[in-house]
This record gives C-alpha cells, sequence and structure tokens, in this order.
C-alpha cells in the first residue's frame, strides 16, 4: 500500500515537470518557423520565378504589378526584377526607360555581359549607334568567347553609321563563329550600298546554298535579279519562294510587279488581292493596284487606290508622280501640276517629273515655266538617263509650236533629228513618229529648214518599240492652232515599288 503511493507520487510529480516544459518547446518550435519565414522572405530571389512565369506568358501587367511590389520590398536591389522590367519596357517601345532600368541592373551586378549587350541594344534602337559600339565591345571584354550575335549587331551599327569597310568584317566574324541568313543578308545591303548589285546577288546565291528552303532569302534574290534585268531567273527565284511561302508578301508582290510589267494586268491584281489578306494598309501594294487600273484605262478606279495610297504614304514621291501622271491623264492639269510638284520637293533628280510638270504648265498656258521645266529635265537627263530623249526633246518641240514659237520648235526638232541620227540603236514609239513628222511638216509649210530632206528615211529607220508597261503612252489631246492640229504627248513611267 506504501510501495504504490510511493510510486504514484513521483509520476505525478514526472506528469507536472512534463506539463511544464511542453509549452516551453511548442513556443521554440513557433519561433523558429517565423524566424525562418521572415528570413526567406527577406531573400532577394524568392519570387522571380513568379515574374518569369508571367513574363514567357506575355501577361505583362501583371508581371509589372508583381516587378513593382518586389522592388517597393527590396528597394530597388532587385537585378532580374529591374531587368525583366527593361525587356517590357523595350516590347512597349519605351526604349529611354529600358535603358534607365538596364543602367540599373549594370550597377547591381558590372561583370554581367548579358545586360552591357542589352544596354547596347537599346542604345542601337534610339539610333545612338557609336555608344551602342562602344557597349558592345565592353560586353566582349566580359565575355571572351566569339558571340556570332554582337558581331552581327556591331556590324548593323556600322552598317548604319554608313562605315561599309568595318561593317563587313564583322559581318564575316559573325559568319565564321556561326552562319545565319540574316548576316548573308546585311553582307548584301552592304554591296548594294556600295552601288554593287552583281555582289550582292553572288552573296544571296551562297545563302541559298546554305538555305535553299528560306522564302525570305529566295524572294530577296529574285528582287535583285528584277533590278539586275534578268527576269527569266527572278521568276524562278521567286516562284521558288512562293512554293515554300505561299503568303510571302515580298515575293507575291514582286511577281504581281513582273506580271503588271509585261501587261497582264489581270494575273497581277489577282496577286495583289492575295498580298493584301495580310498587308492591308501597305502604301506600295495600293500604288501597284492603282497603276493596274490605270493600265487597264479604268481611271477612277485607279485614282481611288492612289489616293488610298497617298493617305497611307504622304510622303512617297513615287505615289505623288504616279498620281501627277493620272490626272495629266485625265486633263485635270492644275492638279497633276499639284501633284508632280510635290513629288519634285521629295525626290528633285528625277528628269521625268519636271517633263510631265512641263507638259502640265504648257497646257496651263505658262509657256515661260514649261520652258524651265524642260530645260531642267534636259539637264538631269544628261546627269542620268531616266527618260527618253527623243521623246523628252519631240514634247517640248511641241509645246514651244503649240505656242507659235515655231523658230525655237524647229531648233528643238532638230535635235530630235540629230538625237536619232546620232544615237545607234534608237528605239522609237510609233506615236513618236506619227508626232514627229506632223510638227516637221507644219514647221516646212512655214519655210523652215531641216538638215536632210531624207531624214524621214532616218525616223522609220528606228526600231518600234512593244507595248511595255513601264512606259504607258498617254492619250493624245488634240490641239488647234493656227497652221496645224498638233498632238501633245505625255509619256509616263509606271514605277513598281516593291515591298
Amino acid at each position: 500500500m506504501d510501495l504504490d503511493s510511493n510510486n504514484s507520487k513521483p509520476i505525478e510529480t514526472t506528469a507536472e515537470v512534463s506539463s511544464t516544459v511542453q509549452p516551453t518547446n511548442q513556443t521554440t518550435v513557433a519561433n523558429l518557423k517565423s524566424h525562418h519565414k521572415k528570413a526567406e522572405l527577406k531573400h532577394p530571389s524568392n519570387r522571380n520565378w513568379l515574374i518569369h512565369l508571367h513574363y514567357v506568358r506575355r501577361e505583362f501587367n501583371t508581371c509589372k504589378q508583381i516587378i513593382f511590389e518586389e522592388l517597393l520590398r527590396l528597394n530597388g536591389q532587385s537585378e532580374y526584377a529591374n531587368y525583366i522590367l527593361a525587356l517590357i519596357y523595350r516590347s512597349e517601345g519605351k526604349m529611354q526607360e529600358s535603358l534607365d532600368k538596364l543602367q540599373v541592373c549594370h550597377e547591381l551586378e558590372p561583370t554581367n555581359a548579358n545586360t552591357v549587350r542589352q544596354i547596347a541594344r537599346s542604345l542601337f534602337l534610339l539610333g545612338r549607334h557609336k555608344l551602342a559600339i562602344d557597349a558592345y565591345q565592353k560586353a566582349q571584354m566580359l565575355n571572351e568567347d566569339s558571340d556570332a550575335e554582337t558581331h552581327y549587331n556591331m556590324g548593323m551599327c556600322f552598317l548604319f553609321m554608313m562605315d561599309l569597310d568595318k561593317a563587313k568584317e564583322h559581318m564575316n566574324l559573325s559568319l565564321q563563329s556561326r552562319v545565319t541568313h540574316k548576316a548573308f543578308e546585311a553582307m548584301a545591303q552592304i554591296a548594294i550600298a556600295k552601288n554593287s548589285i552583281q555582289e550582292a546577288i553572288g552573296i544571296y546565291e551562297k545563302a541559298v546554298r546554305v538555305f535553299p528552303e528560306n522564302a525570305e532569302v529566295l524572294s530577296n534574290l529574285g528582287v535583285l535579279y528584277m533590278k539586275a534585268g534578268r527576269d527569266d531567273i527572278a521568276f524562278s527565284r521567286l516562284g521558288s519562294a512562293i512554293a515554300f511561302d505561299p503568303w510571302n508578301p515580298k515575293a507575291t508582290v514582286a511577281v504581281a510587279s513582273m506580271l503588271q510589267t509585261y501587261d497582264d494586268y489581270d494575273q497581277a491584281l489577282a496577286k495583289y488581292k492575295v498580298v493584301m489578306q495580310t498587308m492591308p494598309d501597305s502604301a506600295s501594294v495600293w500604288n501597284n493596284v492603282g497603276m493596274c487600273f490605270f493600265g487597264k484605262r479604268k481611271y477612277v478606279a485607279s485614282i481611288s487606290c492612289l489616293k488610298r495610297a497617298y493617305y497611307l504614304s504622304p510622303f512617297d514621291w513615287k505615289i505623288l508622280h504616279n498620281l501627277g501622271l493620272l490626272h495629266l491623264h485625265m486633263q485635270q492639269y492644275a492638279s497633276a501640276f499639284h501633284f508632280l510638284t510635290a513629288s519634285i520637293n521629295l525626290k528633285p533628280d528625277q528628269s521625268h517629273t519636271f517633263m510631265l510638270l512641263a507638259v502640265a504648265i504648257s497646257h496651263l498656258d505658262d509657256v515661260e515655266y514649261a520652258k524651265h521645266a524642260y530645260e531642267q529635265a534636259i539637264r538631269l537627263n544628261i546627269q542620268n538617263i531616266t527618260t527618253d530623249p527623243v521623246n523628252l526633246v519631240l514634247n517640248y518641240a511641241v509645246s514651244l509650236f503649240n505656242h507659235k514659237k515655231f523658230s525655237e520648235s524647229h531648233q528643238k526638232l532638230v535635235e530630235v533629228y540629230n538625237i536619232i541620227e546620232n544615237g545607234s540603236g534608237v528605239i522609237i514609239e510609233e506615236d513618236s513618229k506619227e508626232i514627229y513628222h506632223r510638227v516637221k511638216t507644219a514647221l516646212k509649210l512655214m519655210e523652215f529648214v531641216f538638215p536632210d530632206d531624207n531624214d524621214q528615211d532616218v525616223i522609220t529607220s528606228g526600231a518600234v518599240a512593244p507595248p511595255a508597261a513601264t512606259i504607258p503612252g498617254a492619250q493624245p489631246r488634240k490641239r488647234v492652232t493656227t497652221q496645224q492640229s498638233v498632238d501633245q504627248q505625255a509619256i509616263g513611267n509606271l514605277d513598281p515599288d516593291l515591298v
């Protein structure tokens, strides 16, 4: 009995001791968990995974909200949060804000070569190419490995600075590190900047051998062959590009432009219709569609398309030139004067535009300004022959004849004769020959003498030019003078603008 009582007492005492110790242990564990939780929350990278998750999902608003919370919690000392925020700002077009955040990242981690490359990229997009080159060079010093992308970007900076030799050097280094079609395209751009179309074609041929199924490379090569006048090879390359990528807009527009050049307007319009499904706001496509309707003599549809192109790109001199040509054909000479003057202000070295302007001014009965425009067209055509000199001087002679300046008209007609006589293989259109003989006959009735009585043989010996979309003749406008009814011809230029 005594043993039981003695044994029970220590047990109770033990229970009491354990009950008193247990709360102490629970408090210690709770404090440790709380301390561990606080230490975990203070870690600067604990929400980087969440930022990355929203960024790759392109949930930029949610991502920015989390980034702002992190930067506020860490006093802006999170490199990753600043880096992702800089990339988001760049995608939104906020280049300066992106650059500022990347500068913060660079201050937090000065040895990170990737951050320096992103700083260089932002400087490049801001047009500060010299500073971008310095940043890329610093990135190369931080990363000793040869980086093809860095050399490519440095080459593009030098290309925009028109330092073509250094641009070519860095593009070669990029190709040595890794062969990419972008580097080949940049090399071709450098060759084009040097006015070497054949060299650019050779570069693209090498690119085609490496990337035979790249539609972009094939389409660019086809366009270059078009510029070189080799339409058969161009059509083959462009056909291959469309075979690999049926929705490639550049190749489709190039093929449509080629069909348009050969007066196949219906097929060209069908191609342009396909392109408009993906590029409904392309000014160049609307311009070419308008010129297709112009070739089909559907002037109302043509002017509607050209006005749409003018709305989309009001500073494109080709669109303004074509609008002036169209108004000239519709005998709206004041509107033609307006658009041709605007085109000349944007591109003052085109002799053909000056010739059309002179025709418009001549119909507005301002012969002195018309003479100035013709003289300027002749001067520009001597420097760079873009207009048929026979048609240019013949138009000049007809305008002078219509304004009863017969002596000056005779001199210009003699110049036409000399151009035809001295030129080898001169191609003369039938309309031009007819106008020449009509003006010459009228002047002979006024007892003007020409160098050779057999000049008709010289004129008729010229080959007759086949009709071409690049030089469509205007409909003749008869104008009665005191001597003769003379046709005033305005010869226009369809200049397709490739995308």
